[in-house]
C-alpha cells in the first residue's frame, strides 16, 4: 500500500510540473506585452498624471520616441525635464504637443550632474537623431528648469542640418549656487550669429516660482537674442508657478491659453 500511495504521489507531481512548464510561454507573453515601450496613448492627465510621471522617469537615460505616428513626421519635437523631475509636470504638454503633426521624444538625463558633461549628452542624442532620421527637417527643443540649462547650452554650439527652435521654460539660466561646486557653468551664452538656431524665452513670475522666489538676483535673466515671454499669474484657476509654465507655454502655443 505505501509503494501504491509512492507511485500515484509521483505521477501527482510530474503531472503539476507539466501543467506549470506549459503555462509558463503564456505567462513570459503577458508580461512582455505590459512591459512594452512607453507611448503617448499610455500617458494620462488628471487624476492619473503622477503615476504617468512615474513612468517617464523610470525610462532609461537617453532619447525616447513616444509618438506611434506613421508615416513618420518631418517635425520633430524633444521634451527634456528639470531636476529632480516627478515626470506629471509634462503629462498634459506631451499630450497636447502629440497631436500628430510632430514626432515626440522625451529626454532622460542625470540631472545631478553638471550642466556642461549632460549638454554633450544631448548634443550626441540630437546629432545621432538626426543622422538616423534624415526625414527630419525641423527640431525643436521644448525644456524645463534645469533642462533649459543644458537646452541653452546645446544652441549655442548648435550646427546640426535641421533648423533648431528652443523653448526655455522656466529656466535658471544665469545658474544658480546650488549647483555642484565643481561645476563652471557660468550662464547660458547665444549662439552664432549664423546659426540656423531660435531661441525663446518663458519666464515664471519669480514671487510666484517656488524654486526661484528666494534667490537673489532672478536666475532667469539673461541677455540672449530672442523673444522673452513673461508669464502670467495664474493657469486655470492655478498660481502660475514653476511647474505649470509647461502647461501654459504649450497651451498657449497651440492657441488654448489666454495671451
Amino acid at each position: 500500500m505505501a509503494l501504491r500511495l509512492s507511485i500515484d504521489s509521483a505521477r501527482f507531481l510530474r503531472l503539476g510540473l507539466a501543467i506549470a512548464l506549459l503555462a509558463l510561454p503564456a505567462c513570459k507573453g503577458k508580461s512582455d506585452a505590459s512591459a512594452g515601450p512607453l507611448t503617448l496613448a499610455d500617458i494620462e492627465e488628471g487624476d492619473a498624471a503622477k503615476a504617468s510621471g512615474r513612468r517617464l522617469m523610470a525610462l532609461p537615460l537617453g532619447l525616447h520616441r513616444l509618438d506611434t505616428v506613421s508615416p513618420d513626421p518631418a517635425a520633430a519635437v524633444i521634451a527634456v525635464h528639470g531636476y529632480d523631475s516627478e515626470g506629471y509636470e509634462w503629462t498634459h504638454p506631451l499630450k497636447t504637443i502629440g497631436d500628430g503633426s510632430t514626432r515626440v521624444y522625451f529626454y532622460r538625463w542625470d540631472f545631478g550632474q553638471c550642466p556642461e558633461p549632460m549638454a554633450k549628452g544631448l548634443d550626441a542624442a540630437i546629432d545621432q537623431l538626426l543622422q538616423a532620421e534624415p526625414g527630419i527637417t525641423s527640431l525643436r527643443i521644448l525644456a524645463h528648469s534645469y533642462g533649459g540649462v543644458i537646452s541653452g547650452l546645446v544652441a549655442s554650439e548648435y550646427d546640426g542640418r535641421a533648423p533648431l527652435l528652443v523653448d526655455l521654460v522656466a529656466s535658471p539660466l544665469a545658474g544658480v549656487s546650488s549647483m555642484p561646486r565643481r561645476c563652471t557653468y557660468d550662464g547660458a551664452k547665444a549662439p552664432p550669429a549664423d546659426a540656423p538656431v531660435t531661441l525663446r524665452q518663458w519666464r515664471t513670475r519669480q514671487e510666484l516660482d517656488n524654486a526661484f522666489r528666494d534667490m537673489d538676483p532672478n536666475p532667469q535673466i539673461v541677455d540672449l537674442p530672442g523673444e522673452v515671454t513673461e508669464l502670467p499669474e495664474t493657469y486655470q484657476g492655478h498660481r502660475l508657478g514653476h511647474n505649470w509654465s509647461i502647461s501654459w507655454v504649450v497651451d498657449h502655443l497651440a492657441g488654448g491659453a489666454a495671451p
